[in-house]
């Protein structure tokens, strides 16, 4: 531990050694918030004695101080457009020299990269702020003790400045100002929006030299640095503690070095009392793992590909033929054609070397799909796991060799256990007097109860030898080639060929009489095993091209094509001219459909039915209501109808009006009667994940207000009414995916209504 750095040593000897801007790389948010905090402290102890410090007050703000208070931020977000809910007090405006008022937007009130600090004495304060904040002492003693020079301070001090009197209801805290004024920042996902883009603009203008971020700055923010330090090479994942993926650590090592300003970049991986050089070799040296396409079609994506061709199909099968999944399709199928010709053209090569290359590119092939989640035998990561074992084995002459080994050891053990069985049993059975085996063993001479001990434990030790062969590789890759053969494609027909074909070079010597058609024996795919060439055995597929599917493109706009089936029958589209195939139609969005293609989610239709927007207005989910009917003909009553509906069963119209529309209007009726906070409460099980930890549906819906209990209960009666239209039209459930997670529903509730947010955490 003794030999591991602090951050302010790593910080120093960077300055030192010019190396600063520099980005510090910490897996957890709250790591970044106390190593920003350490570090600024450390700074401001390490150069003077307390008692030289010069007297800075803390609070900049006559009367109260800059800092958020604790319990309940005064400002509320309200949408996704940086708009703000704000009580009559939070209104006021701040006025400068001028007299013009600073209350706006506020993204757009943040501070372009060309302020000019030679105009900042417009902003200087008249009596609100106190002076000893922006006073040449204050200003010299944060240059004194941290990253910045004087000039730099001085405007850092006149940015910060400016946003607190701007915007009040999330000013910096005082501590943060602090940091900032050191040169020093927090970035990651746990901040408002607004602190993290004043951040990213310091630090693109070099007013910031230390930022401590998680590692999603890594991708696709603009913050150039000249080092990155990554503090940890190892984070918590599912499994408890792994070691960083090679390719997260390039990528945060490739943020080090500044277009057109440095001409390297450099990268600092901090040793740990748990990793050391070692760990850091693994990592560099490992295999990058593939890039698999996440494409998926969604409801919104469609909608808006439907508006923007004007109706027309044409742009979105476009865009689907030219997504990375389709390109890994098609690269995927020339690879496949490839080595099927290299395996043909492979005269010299001997029948086993043809037999174990189709199994071994079936596995391959499989593997490639199960990663990209599309493998129709499987996607799990215990399956994933034992496919690429299977294939690192085939590929390997090394491997397979030590595998047939074992096999071939646990062979002759459970052949030796057989037949020292089959001599006790026959030692048995040579006894002049007959024994019943039924008989208690006190009831038999020791003799013979020796010898029935004997069998009975022989008979264990074969059974033990019988486990390990069936458990071993050799084995496990003759049971996976069965299974193999047993499909209907041409990988199949391929195996059963060259098996064929193998076998009938064997029979033809009088080696064996192998019986064609016949499954395969984990003996015999040893003996295979043992005859084959094992020196230029290698994987006949690059596993760093991964497709999602055989074929991609047709699979994904199969998917797109059953999303606007759904839509169409929910009403968000409509075809204006019919057509016998669904790619020459022409359809018009609704304003439903306008709703689905704004919202956010990742299933934006069922959003807006669980809000009463939509419905099935084609009625394909009748099939629900017959079996529904069915039920409550062999007495299960469905109690989900209320008086209201007795009620309406009395109009003339009610008969008229289909079921999906009337139960529709019904949740609608039931959302209007939600005050404010329970309609809060509602919409946040529309939005949030489940998390890992959480209450049982039951008793998360027992906390619910009346209100929001009879709401949920019609939301449940759409979700099941949108699954079962998505069901009839094939659509897969990762897309059709519809939650209502009500375990963080009763405490938005309470929060909206008033209550403080550490009072309400005590729930």
């Amino acid at each position: 531990k003794k030999s591991v750095p602090s951050i302010s040593t790593l910080i120093r000897r960077l300055q030192e050694n010019d190396l600063l801007p520099a980005i510090f790389f910490i897996f957890s948010r709250k790591g970044c918030d106390n190593a920003a905090q350490v570090l600024c402290e450390t700074l401001k102890s390490a150069d003077e004695p307390k008692d030289k410090m010069p007297n800075i007050k803390k609070k900049y703000r006559k009367g109260k101080k800059i800092g958020r208070g604790k319990g309940r931020a005064r400002g509320r977000r309200t949408s996704n457009n940086n708009d703000w809910d704000l009580n009559e007090d939070e209104l006021a405006m701040v006025q400068d020299a001028d007299g013009r008022n600073f209350r706006a937007d506020l993204l757009d009130q943040l501070l372009s990269d060309d302020f000019d600090s030679s105009n900042t004495d417009r902003f200087k304060p008249t009596g609100v702020y106190d002076d000893s904040f922006l006073s040449d002492e204050n200003i010299q003693y944060h240059a004194d003790v941290g990253l910045l020079t004087f000039d730099e301070v001085k405007k850092v001090a006149f940015r910060v400045l400016k946003f607190n009197m701007e915007n009040e209801e999330i000013e910096f805290s005082n501590d943060t100002v602090e940091q900032i004024l050191c040169g020093i920042g927090s970035h990651h996902a746990g901040l408002l929006p607004a602190h993290k883009a004043f951040t990213e603009t310091l630090y693109r203008l070099e007013l910031m030299k230390v930022v401590f971020a998680t590692e999603t700055l890594a991708a696709g923010i603009n913050m150039p640095a000249r080092t990155t330090i990554i503090a940890s090479m190892a984070k918590r994942g599912d499994k408890g503690m792994e070691l960083l993926e090679t390719s997260n650590m390039l990528q945060m090592a490739g943020r080090a070095g500044r277009r057109g300003m440095d001409t390297q970049g450099a990268c600092v991986i901090s040793a740990t009392p748990f990793e050391g050089p070692e760990d850091a070799i693994t990592i560099l040296t490992n295999e990058i793992k593939p890039v698999v396409s996440q494409f998926t079609p969604s409801f919104a994506l469609a909608v808006n590909l439907v508006e923007r061709g004007n109706g027309k199909l044409d742009l979105a099968r476009s865009m689907v033929q030219k997504s990375f999944a389709a390109w890994e399709s098609r690269q995927r199928e020339e690879e496949m054609e490839s080595a099927m010709g290299v395996m043909d053209n492979q005269d010299n090569s001997s029948p086993e070397d043809q037999f174990l290359n189709v199994l071994q590119l079936s596995l391959e092939k499989e593997l490639i799909e199960a990663r990209a989640g599309t493998s129709p035998t499987g996607t799990s990561k215990g399956k994933i796991s034992k496919l690429a074992a299977l294939v690192d084995i085939l590929a390997d002459g090394k491997k397979l060799k030590k595998v047939s080994k074992r096999h071939s050891g646990c062979a002759q053990m459970l052949e030796l256990e057989q037949s020292t069985l089959k001599y006790l049993e026959r030692e048995l059975r040579e006894r002049p007097d007959d024994i019943d085996l039924d008989l208690p063993a006190d009831m038999i001479d020791n003799e013979k109860s020796e010898l029935l001990a004997e069998i009975k434990t022989q008979r264990q030790r074969v059974l033990k030898g019988e486990r390990e062969v069936n458990d071993s590789m050799m084995s496990v890759i003759a049971k996976v080639a069965n299974n193999r053969m047993k499909a209907e494609d041409e990988t199949a027909e391929a195996l059963k060929n060259t098996l064929a074909s193998v076998r009938e070079s064997y029979n033809s010597e009088g080696s064996f009489i192998l019986q064609e058609g016949g499954i395969l024996e984990p003996g015999e795919l040893n003996f295979y095993v043992k005859n084959c060439s094992k020196k230029n055995r290698a994987p006949l597929l690059a596993l760093t091209t991964s497709a999602p599917s055989e074929d991609a493109e047709d699979e994904n706009w199969s998917q797109t094509l059953a999303i606007l089936n759904v839509l169409e029958s929910y009403g968000c589209i409509v075809k204006a001219t019919e057509s016998e195939s669904a790619d020459s139609s022409t359809y018009y969005v609704s304003s439903g459909g306008t709703h689905v293609g704004g919202l956010g989610m990742d299933n934006s239709l069922w959003t807006l039915t669980a809000l009463g927007g939509a419905f099935d207005v084609a009625y394909e989910s009748a099939e629900l209501d017959k079996f529904q009917d069915a039920l409550s003909f062999l007495g299960i009553e469905d109690d989900s109808n209320d008086e209201d509906d007795e009620i309406e069963e009395d109009s003339d119209d009610f008969v008229n009006i289909p079921k999906p529309q009337r139960e529709s209007e019904k949740l609608v009726r039931e959302l209007c009667e939600l005050s404010a906070s329970e309609m809060a409460g509602y919409v946040s099980a529309l939005v949030i994940d489940a998390p890992r930890n959480s209450d049982s549906a039951i008793a998360s819906f027992q906390k619910l207000t009346y209100n929001q209990q009879r709401v949920v209960q019609g939301a449940l009666l759409a979700m099941e009414r949108l699954n079962e239209v998505q069901r009839k039209f094939s659509l897969d459930d990762s897309i059709g995916k519809s939650q209502l997670e009500l375990n963080a529903c009763d405490v938005v509730t309470r929060w909206a209504a008033g209550d403080s947010w550490s009072d309400v955490l005590l729930m």
